[in-house]
């Protein structure tokens, strides 16, 4: 169910980390072994990034005026990009896991703040 724009919910974020931390470990092994279903374990950890971007609703930026996900981190759209055009490269698994990494940061300092 998507964010009402305003509370982040822990419970229903938890789950998404959870599993990243599987798919981390498994992405991490095939990447070393040069296992080309490293690739499509990266398809199925973005489709589940952008799942987490979605469930934390849209604001807007107060000084460009855009609309942007509240649960991005910095720079997040160009980084995102990045990785979806490298998926076999092991520099892309570096970099979601970084996104991943700021992403829960981010999503428990609003948790705490919007309470």
């Amino acid at each position: 169910m998507p964010n009402d724009g305003k509370r982040i919910d822990k419970e229903v974020l938890s789950p998404y980390f959870a599993e990243w931390e599987t798919k981390r470990e498994t992405i991490e092994a095939l990447y070393a072994q040069k296992d080309k279903r490293a690739a499509e374990m990266m398809r199925e950890a973005v489709g589940m990034y952008e799942r987490l971007l979605e469930l934390g609703g849209v604001q807007t930026d107060a000084r460009s005026g855009r609309e942007g996900y509240r649960l991005s981190p910095l720079n997040g759209g160009e980084r995102l990009e990045f990785v979806k055009a490298k998926l076999a490269s092991h520099y892309a698994f570096v970099q979601l896991d970084a996104l991943f990494g700021e992403m829960k940061k981010k999503a428990a300092r609003l948790a705490i703040s919007l309470k």
